[in-house]
């Protein structure tokens, strides 16, 4: 071979490489299509709980999440709770002042390695989701996650207990 076609096959093989496509997995795929869609987000991994016992534990994680800073700074637009919109309403209703304000997830911008946006005012937002795993001996365990973007997560995980009807915060690890 000539050394103009090796260079001309060196410059296809590199120009190649740089126009592939980011690989995105399948569940962030996913999570595209429905934020782009507008969809709510997929529920939880079932569990041993009804949807309605899941809510309460969901409102008790959030409350608890949402009455303290999150060490995420001042930079952040909007919160966004990764739950079903009944939940969320209540959870806005019961926090209709808080900082930064509580939004619904269609609001949300979803961006592949960087922070999530608020569409509203095209700045950094923060999304809290809870997971809610089986009880045991009545007993359950929840993570409550918060997540700005790959510089700014965290969690707690929360043991709850049934009482009253309803669950309580037993401890907060």
């Amino acid at each position: 071979m000539t050394p103009k076609i090796l260079i001309g096959l060196l410059a296809v093989a590199l120009l190649a490489g740089c126009a592939t496509p980011e690989v995105l997995s399948p569940e962030e795929q996913a999570m595209m299509a429905r934020l782009e869609q507008h969809a709510e987000p997929p529920p939880p991994v079932p569990t041993g709980l009804d949807r309605a016992e899941i809510q309460k534990i969901e409102v008790e994680v959030f409350t608890w999440l949402l009455q303290r800073p999150l060490d995420i700074g001042n930079e952040y637009s909007a919160v966004f709770l990764q739950t079903d919109e009944a939940t969320a309403a209540v959870l806005m209703k019961q926090f209709p002042a808080h900082v930064p304000p509580l939004k619904p997830m269609w609001h949300l911008e979803i961006r592949s390695g960087q922070s999530p946006l608020d569409r509203d005012t095209g700045r950094p937002a923060v999304i809290l989701s809870v997971d809610a795993l089986d009880p045991e001996q009545g007993v359950v365990e929840a993570v409550g996650k918060w997540s700005a973007g790959d510089a700014a997560t965290g969690f707690h995980t929360f043991e709850l207990k049934q009482k009253n009807g309803g669950w309580q915060i037993d401890a907060v690890k």
